[in-house]
């Protein structure tokens, strides 16, 4: 699972997430050729995926029959998470939610009671590869419905025109998180890796919210653009956002003074002090609740993101491999923080050099007086 991840995370999301303004900014009938064809290129680069995912199985003989099978599921499941698009772009909301509940339930059922009951992995694997069949299946009747069944080469390349830029910067913002292990694996001890690994973790909801927003309102901004009210998208996201700040930094500031006891409760002695990794990783909502990305992403001005993407890699090595010296394990956590900003600040610029003002899509005043009282909490989480 792991390989078949890191094969497919940055395509999936890079295409799913220049579909949504894509989509919005298309008439009917290009909306109707563009799901059928973002499909066709999830099921290219799924088929790929797969083939890398079996010869890994060749060199693995003892698990060959798991990475085999799994290559199936790589194939067959990747390409169905267009079915949440379809169903979003389509404001069925409620299938939406069944959808997730099913698919996610099923998933969890068939991996885990085969193990429970002292069954074979192999089983295990196999029932995967049926429920990623019936996805497939799925996926195809949804698309007979709400699509145009037809290949239309000028406009794929016209939509990775837009999914490239995107696709090279989640790559390299997720190769980042490996650059940080392998500087810790190679200049600290096991158990510090071990402690920074279960530390450098951000709190799920916080990027489900922030990435749910920007997917929601990269759409919503490219669908007012079209009819020429810009204005309207980017007041909607500003208002959103200012909701998102009013949840997510009062939370943040919590965790930061009972992280510690979290962690203390959960993990062993050696890994408690993974919360002093974790507590920095929270100064990460600084960064995640502004949205430059997702106005540049709904205007489909995507190019930026090869250039900032990498910047920021190279800014996040080289603060890394200086502040490891003076300040420890924590300074590769630091060094993240700061990578991260300096990513949002660079993509700000750019939408001012766009004519589109900070202000404009983002709560200022409320943003940086939480962004303050962020700061100061840590500062006293750290003496506790």
């Amino acid at each position: 699972m792991v390989v078949s991840s890191s094969l497919t995370f940055f395509w999936v999301s890079s295409i799913c997430n220049t579909l949504v303004p894509f989509f919005n900014a298309s008439n009917n009938d290009k909306q109707k050729r563009i799901l059928f064809n973002a499909f066709v290129l999830m099921v290219a680069f799924g088929l790929i995926a797969a083939i890398i995912t079996y010869s890994f199985g060749l060199y693995k003989k003892e698990d060959s029959y798991l990475f085999q099978m799994f290559a199936l599921v790589v194939f067959l499941n990747t390409p169905t998470f267009i079915v949440d698009y379809i169903f979003y772009l389509k404001g069925k909301y409620k299938s939406l939610i069944v959808w997730g509940i099913i698919t996610f339930t099923a998933h969890l059922l068939l991996l885990c009671v085969p193990l429970y009951f002292k069954q074979t992995l192999n089983l295990a694997v196999n029932l995967l590869v049926i429920l990623a069949l019936l996805k497939f299946n799925y996926t195809i009747i949804l698309l007979l419905k709400y699509s145009t069944i037809s290949i239309n080469t000028r406009l794929i390349q016209e939509f990775m025109i837009k999914v490239l830029p995107f696709m090279f910067s989640i790559l390299l913002g997720g190769s980042m998180e490996y650059i940080n292990a392998f500087i810790v694996e190679h200049s600290f001890t096991e158990t510090d890796f071990a402690v920074f690994r279960y530390g450098a973790k951000e709190l799920p909801i916080f990027l489900i919210m922030a990435n749910s927003l920007s997917n929601i309102y990269s759409g919503e901004i490219a669908n007012l653009n079209r009819d020429g009210n810009l204005n309207i998208g980017l007041k909607k996201l500003k208002n959103s956002s200012r909701k998102l700040i009013y949840w997510l930094f009062p939370l943040a500031i919590i965790l930061l003074f009972v992280s510690k006891y979290m962690y203390i409760w959960l993990y062993n002695n050696d890994l408690a002090e993974g919360y002093k990794i974790f507590n920095i990783s929270l100064l990460l909502i600084i960064s995640r609740l502004i949205f430059p990305q997702t106005v540049l992403t709904g205007l489909i001005k995507t190019r930026a993101f090869y250039l900032v993407s990498t910047n920021v890699l190279i800014v996040n090595v080289i603060l890394a491999i200086w502040f490891v010296q003076f300040m420890g394990i924590t300074g590769i956590a630091y060094a993240t923080v700061i990578s991260f900003l300096v990513e949002k600040i660079q993509l700000v610029i750019y939408c001012k050099i766009e004519g589109i003002r900070f202000k404009e899509y983002t709560p200022v005043v409320e943003y940086y007086i939480f962004s303050v009282l962020m700061i100061v909490a840590f500062i006293f989480s750290i003496n506790m």
